[in-house]
C-alpha cells in the first residue's frame, strides 16, 4: 500500500485521459474495494498543482444512492459530477476548458481497507479552426474560387489555423482521399496545396473536401468545394443541308450544338467572312439552336457555309460544321468584242467577231445571239459563223451596225449579256430612195432641194452637179449649204435648158459617195388625179368620201367632189376642200337616190383627170304619198315619168348634135396648136382656175358664155375643166401619166408608165441624144426643143394598178391627149406659187 498523501516516495498508478475543448471529459477513478465486506466511504479529487480538494464524494452515514457531493467553485464548479455507480467510477467534467488540463489524483477512503490513490494525466485537445480554401494561382483569400475550364489543372490551397496538437490536413474527392500531404508552419497554420490535373466533364459538381483533424474524440473540421466547370461544346451540326439552292431566294438554315456550359456562342461564317445580325438563337439545357436567314448570291456558289459553336470562357473550344454551297443561278453573261479589234476603226468589208463569256450553274443548254431584237442564225453563205461562244461576221456592211447581245439559258432561267454596239464606218449613201421621183418648178422660182445622206463618220462634205442632155456641170458652192448629214441647194431655173438632173455627192473619211442622190427637175404642171377614193361611211342621208392626194403639179392644189344624179348626170352637189389628205362629207341627201361621184384636184395649171366612183345609192327608199297597190299608179307619178322621158329624149338629141360638131372640128384641126400668147395663156388659165368654195364656182360659171347643153353654171364649170379643151388650149397642161407615191420628205414621187408604141403627132419628130435621152422637134417652130433627159428613162416602176386618172373613154378625149403623153409629169414643193388664177 502506498503511504498517505503527501509522501512522495509512494509511486501511484497513472492513467492518461484526453478531453476536447468544450466537450465532455471523463476522469476515471477505481473505487471498487478489495474485499466484499468493505465499502467506500469517501472519494476526494485533487489537482497536483493545487493541493486543495477540487471535488468530494461523501457517503459516510449515507447510502450509495444519496452521497454528499461537493465541487470547489475555483475548480470545476458545477461542471463536475462524479458517477460512483459506473465501472470504473468517473468524474464527468462538462465544457472542458483549456485550464482543466493537468495531473489529477483521486483518493478513495474505504471502511476497512487502507486509502487508495490514483493519478490521472488529463490533457485538453484544442480542435483546429475551420479550413479555408482558395486558388493557389490568384493568391487571393478574399475571393471565392471561380469555375474551372474543362481540361485545365486545379490548383487549390487548404489552410487551417490553430489546433492543439497541430492537426492533420487532407483532401478528399467525394469519399476518396487524394492528398494527405500538409505543412505545419511556425505561425500555427497548417496548409495542404492540392494539384489536380486535367479536370474533365465527369468532375462537374463533384465534392472536393479539405479536412483538418487532431483527435478522434471529435469530428474533423471540413471545408467542401463543389466543382464548377466550364464545358466545351460536344457537337455542332447544320441540320438543313440541301443538295442545291437557288440564288436570290431566302432559306432558313438551322444549326444545333450540344454539351457547352454555359451555353455556346454560335456564329455563322461564309468562307472567312462573319455573317452578323442574320441569325436567331434558342437555348435549352445545354443545347443551343441557331437559325440563319440566308439569301445566297451568284458569288456564293462553291463557298463554304460554316456553323461554329464556341464556349466563350474556354479558349480554343470552337468546333465547326461546314456545308459547301451548290448555288444554282441564271446564267451571268458578258459580251465583248474581239480583243484585237478597234471598235472605232471598223469599216465596211472588215471581219468582226464577238466573244460571249457565260458563267452558269447548272450548265447552259442554249446560247442565242441577237442583233437588236432579231435572232442571229448560222449562215456561212451570208458570212455569219456561230461557234461555241463566239460570233464571227465576215465582210460587214452598214446593215450590221447596231447593238449585239448574247443570251444563255439553263434550268434557272435566261440571262442576257450587256449590249455591245458595233459601229461600221462607211462612205455616204442616200438616206432616201428617190428612184423615179421628179420635182417640178416654175421658171424663176427658187426650189430648195434637200440632200440627206447616211454616213459614218458623220463629218460629210458635199458637192452638187447638174446634167442636161449629157452635159454635166458643177454647181457653185455658194448655191448650197451643208449641215451635218444634209445639204440644201437653192436652185432657180430660168430657161428650158436649166431643167434636168441635179446630183448630190457626199464624202467623209472613209471615201466618196459612189451613187449620188438624184433630183429630176422639170417644169410645173397641173395636178395628178386623186387616188384610192372610197366611200368611208354611208347612211340614209349622208356620204363621207376619203381619198389620197397625188402629185400637186408643183403648185398648191384644191380638191373638188361633185355628185351627179343618175341617170340624168345632173350635178346636184359639189364640195371643195384644202385638207390633206382630202375627205368630203355631204349631209341632208334624199334617201333612195343613186349618184355618180366625180373627184378632182385643181391648181393654177389646171384640173386633174377625174376620179370616178360609180353608182352610189343611199340607203332607204324615196318617200311618196297616196295608197300603194300592185296594179294602180298615181296620176302624178305617171305625169312626172312622161315628162322625164320627153326631157331625156331632148337632151340626147342635143348631145348628139354637139358631138357631131365637135368631132368635125377636130378632124380639121392641125396636129398641134401653136403656142398661145401670154395674154391668151393668162385668160386660159383664169378660165380653168378652180375655187375651193361652192359660191365662187357658181359665180365663175355664171360669168362664162351661156351653154346650150342644159347644165347651167355647173355645166359651164365642167366644160371649162374638160381635159379635151385643156390639152388644146394650154400646152403647159400635162396629162396624168405617172403613178404617184408619197415619200418621207414631203414631195410626191412620179413614176413613168410603161413605154407604148404610140407615134408622135404629125409635124413632130423624136430624136435621140448621145446620152440616151430624146427631145421633140416641132417643124412649125424654129429650133424649139423640149428636153427629155436620160434620167427620165431610168426612173419609175410600171403602174400595174387601175389608173383612176385615165381619161374618159370618149374617143375625142383620147385622141386629143395623144400629143402630151410623152411629156413627163413634174413634182415641185407646194409652198411657192408664182402664177395667180386672178
Amino acid at each position: 500500500m502506498c503511504a498517505p498523501a503527501g509522501h512522495a516516495a509512494c509511486s501511484l498508478p497513472t492513467s492518461d485521459v484526453q478531453g476536447v475543448l468544450g466537450k465532455k471529459a471523463s476522469l476515471p477513478c477505481d473505487i471498487q474495494p478489495l474485499h466484499s465486506d468493505d465499502d467506500v466511504v469517501m472519494v476526494l479529487w485533487f489537482k497536483e498543482s493545487d493541493g486543495e480538494p477540487l471535488y468530494s464524494y461523501d457517503i459516510r452515514g449515507r447510502s450509495m444512492t444519496q452521497p454528499k457531493l461537493w465541487s470547489s467553485p475555483t475548480g470545476f464548479g458545477n461542471r463536475a459530477f462524479f458517477r460512483g455507480g459506473a465501472t470504473p467510477a468517473v468524474l464527468m467534467v462538462d465544457d472542458v476548458q483549456a485550464a482543466d488540463a493537468g495531473v489529477y489524483r483521486c483518493r478513495v477512503d474505504f471502511k476497512n481497507s487502507p486509502t487508495r490513490n490514483l493519478k490521472v494525466n488529463f490533457s485538453v485537445i484544442i480542435p483546429p479552426n475551420r479550413p479555408k480554401i482558395y486558388d493557389a494561382k490568384k493568391k487571393d483569400k478574399a475571393n471565392l474560387v471561380e469555375p474551372y475550364n474543362e481540361g485545365s489543372n486545379v490548383h487549390l490551397i487548404c489552410e487551417v489555423e490553430g489546433g492543439r496538437p497541430r492537426p492533420r490536413v487532407t483532401w478528399y474527392l467525394e469519399n476518396e482521399m487524394i492528398d494527405d500531404s500538409f505543412e505545419q508552419r511556425p505561425d500555427g497554420v497548417t496548409i495542404n496545396t492540392l494539384t489536380f490535373p486535367n479536370i474533365g466533364r465527369q468532375h462537374l459538381n463533384a465534392r472536393l473536401v479539405c479536412q483538418a483533424s487532431n483527435t478522434n474524440l471529435a469530428p474533423p473540421e471540413t471545408k467542401v468545394l463543389i466543382l464548377d466547370i466550364n464545358l466545351k461544346p460536344i457537337s455542332v451540326t447544320i441540320l438543313t443541308k440541301e443538295k442545291q439552292i437557288s440564288a436570290d431566294k431566302r432559306y432558313e438554315i438551322e444549326c444545333k450544338t450540344t454539351g457547352s456550359r454555359p451555353e455556346a456562342d454560335v456564329t455563322w461564317w461564309k468562307n472567312n467572312r462573319h455573317l452578323k445580325r442574320m441569325e436567331k438563337k434558342f437555348s435549352e439545357n445545354n443545347e443551343t439552336l441557331s437559325i440563319l436567314s440566308l439569301v445566297p448570291s451568284v458569288e456564293d456558289d462553291g463557298k463554304y457555309l460554316t456553323c461554329r459553336a464556341e464556349n466563350p470562357k474556354i479558349k480554343d473550344s470552337a468546333i465547326e460544321d461546314k456545308w459547301r454551297l451548290n448555288v444554282h443561278y441564271v446564267p451571268v453573261v458578258d459580251l465583248k468584242m474581239g480583243s484585237n479589234l478597234n471598235p472605232d476603226e471598223i469599216k465596211e468589208g472588215d471581219d468582226v467577231y464577238f466573244e460571249c463569256t457565260v458563267k452558269a450553274n447548272p450548265k447552259t443548254h442554249r446560247l442565242v445571239w441577237f442583233h437588236g431584237n432579231n435572232e442571229i442564225f448560222h449562215n456561212e453563205g451570208a458570212g455569219i459563223i456561230l461557234s461555241a461562244q463566239s460570233l464571227v461576221l465576215q465582210s460587214v456592211t452598214r446593215a450590221a451596225a447596231g447593238d449585239y447581245t448574247c443570251m444563255a439559258a439553263n434550268s434557272e432561267g435566261k440571262g442576257t449579256s450587256n449590249p455591245v454596239t458595233l459601229l461600221v464606218r462607211y462612205a455616204p449613201v442616200c438616206a432616201e430612195k428617190r428612184d423615179g421621183e421628179l420635182f417640178g418648178a416654175l421658171k424663176h422660182e427658187t426650189v430648195s432641194l434637200h440632200c440627206s445622206v447616211d454616213a459614218n463618220p458623220a463629218l460629210v462634205s458635199f458637192h452638187w452637179t447638174f446634167n442636161n442632155s449629157g452635159e454635166q456641170t458643177e454647181i457653185p458652192p455658194r448655191l448650197y449649204s451643208s449641215h451635218g448629214h444634209t445639204s440644201t441647194l437653192n436652185y432657180t431655173p430660168t430657161t428650158d435648158m436649166e431643167y434636168g438632173t441635179l446630183a448630190c455627192y457626199g464624202a467623209n473619211a472613209v471615201g466618196k459617195q459612189k451613187v449620188p442622190c438624184l433630183f429630176q427637175l422639170v417644169a410645173a404642171g397641173r395636178p395628178f388625179h386623186l387616188q384610192n377614193c372610197s366611200v368611208a361611211n354611208q347612211s340614209i342621208d349622208s356620204l363621207y368620201v376619203e381619198c389620197v392626194e397625188n402629185f400637186d403639179g408643183g403648185l398648191p392644189q384644191t380638191f373638188l367632189m361633185e355628185l351627179l344624179e343618175l341617170p340624168s348626170l345632173i350635178v346636184r352637189y359639189n364640195v371643195s376642200t384644202n385638207r390633206t389628205p382630202p375627205y368630203f362629207e355631204i349631209k341632208g341627201l334624199p334617201p333612195g337616190v343613186s349618184y355618180r361621184i366625180d373627184l378632182y384636184a385643181v391648181n393654177a395649171k389646171g384640173r386633174s383627170d377625174v376620179t370616178t366612183i360609180e353608182t352610189v345609192t343611199l340607203k332607204g327608199q324615196a318617200k311618196f304619198t297616196g295608197e300603194s297597190n300592185a296594179l294602180g299608179v298615181s296620176p302624178v307619178l305617171a305625169s312626172i315619168a312622161a315628162m322625164s322621158a320627153l326631157l331625156a329624149t331632148a337632151v340626147c338629141g342635143v348631145l348628139a348634135v354637139l358631138y357631131r360638131r365637135h368631132a368635125a372640128r377636130h378632124r380639121h384641126l392641125p396636129a398641134k396648136h401653136a403656142p398661145l400668147s401670154s395674154e391668151a395663156m393668162y385668160v386660159e388659165r383664169a378660165g380653168h382656175c378652180p375655187t375651193p368654195v361652192k359660191h365662187e364656182v357658181e359665180s365663175r360659171a355664171s360669168s362664162t358664155e351661156p351653154r346650150g347643153d342644159g347644165f347651167g353654171a355647173r355645166g359651164a364649170l365642167l366644160h371649162a375643166a374638160d381635159p379635151r379643151d385643156n390639152d388644146d388650149a394650154d400646152p403647159d397642161i400635162i396629162p396624168c401619166l405617172y403613178e404617184r407615191r408619197p415619200v418621207s420628205n414631203g414631195y410626191m414621187s412620179l413614176q413613168r408608165p410603161p413605154s407604148t408604141s404610140k407615134l408622135p403627132k404629125v409635124g413632130e419628130e423624136v430624136r435621140s441624144e448621145p446620152d440616151g435621152g430624146a427631145y421633140f422637134t416641132d417643124f412649125r417652130k424654129k429650133d424649139y426643143r423640149i428636153p427629155l433627159t436620160s434620167s427620165y428613162h431610168s426612173l419609175g416602176r410600171v403602174n400595174k394598178g387601175v389608173n383612176a386618172c385615165s381619161p374618159s373613154s370618149t374617143g375625142g378625149v383620147t385622141s386629143s391627149l395623144t400629143a402630151h403623153r410623152l411629156r413627163p409629169e413634174v413634182v415641185t414643193t407646194s409652198h411657192r406659187v408664182q402664177e395667180s388664177c386672178i
